[in-house]
């Protein structure tokens, strides 16, 4: 894909764990030998690797800022930031201490990027497509990458993942998205709510209904005329951002990723051994 913007992001790469350890890590590592997800070994290098280095490839990436690992737990040849906190920390206040570690550097990007660091199928074509996005889009404050469902379910049949079911899109949350700084300040009780959420679905199994999300986004007033029509199945991905974009004071885009390394990271051990077929797979083309 040809790079059309010069602009760079730094990205902040979540990389820490619940203070409640998952059913993935009790089962890949039972004796708990691995701090964090980011660490299990993975097809010959850490399940971060594959992610990071991807990154680390694209052109629009300004830094990468490991948020809950050390630089005792993980090195890596290339240069990474390492933003003091606590591996167990809630995500809005890894964030925040983000949002902190750019200004103690005398940086104040406009916005920032956010991905985690358990999904390796992502590569960096995918990576440049979503930033080539994002520079197209001046002004905005949360913008999200979503892929199609039917992508996923191609080659990941069954995965259960939580599908957003739109009147013209069928879409699943994907990799990366971007917040601005103001965003993340104002919005932590909502950040904070919607990971919780996002938490006790993905504790043990997934269910693809998203009303646990639904209830937290319903105590916006604003939010009930586009949930209405959203559970009536009249509802667009356009009428989403927009209502989103007032209830919140936070202009809002989705974005659309096609490809299913985007959307499929590691949250159940069935996973672990999807994405590895899938990765060798990919890697072996």
């Amino acid at each position: 894909m040809t790079q059309q913007s010069n602009a760079q992001y730094p990205v902040f790469v979540m990389c820490g764990r619940d203070a409640r350890r998952r059913k993935l890590m009790e089962v890949i590592d039972p004796e708990g030998n691995y701090k964090s997800k980011a660490l299990l070994p993975f097809l010959g290098k850490r399940l971060i690797d594959w992610q990071l280095e991807a990154l680390h490839r694209s052109p629009f990436v300004e830094g990468l800022y490991l948020i809950g690992l050390t630089e005792a737990d993980a090195a890596f040849t290339f240069p990474v930031h390492y933003v003091p906190i606590e591996t167990v920390s809630e995500f809005a206040d890894k964030l925040t201490a983000g949002v902190d570690y750019l200004a103690s550097l005398g940086k104040s990007p406009n916005l920032v990027v956010i991905s985690t660091s358990d999904t390796p199928g992502i590569r960096t074509e995918d990576i440049n497509r979503f930033f080539n996005q994002l520079t197209g889009l001046p002004g905005y404050e949360f913008v999200l990458s979503l892929v199609p469902e039917e992508l996923i379910e191609a080659e990941f049949p069954g995965s259960g993942r939580v599908v957003m079911r739109f009147r013209d899109h069928k879409l699943i949350p994907g990799e990366l998205y971007a917040l601005s700084p103001r965003a993340i300040r104002i919005g932590q009780d909502v950040i904070t709510g919607i990971s919780q959420r996002r938490r006790q679905i993905n504790r043990t199994v997934r269910k693809i209904n998203p009303s646990p999300v639904i209830r937290l986004l319903a105590k916006k007033p604003l939010m009930w005329w586009v949930i209405l029509k959203y559970l009536a199945g009249w509802a667009s991905l356009a009428d989403a951002e927009r209502v989103f974009s007032r209830a919140f004071d936070c202009q809002t885009k989705g974005v659309i990723i096609p490809d299913a390394g985007f959307g499929m990271d590691m949250d159940l051990p069935g996973d672990y051994e999807r994405l590895q077929t899938y990765v060798q797979g990919m890697h072996e083309k």
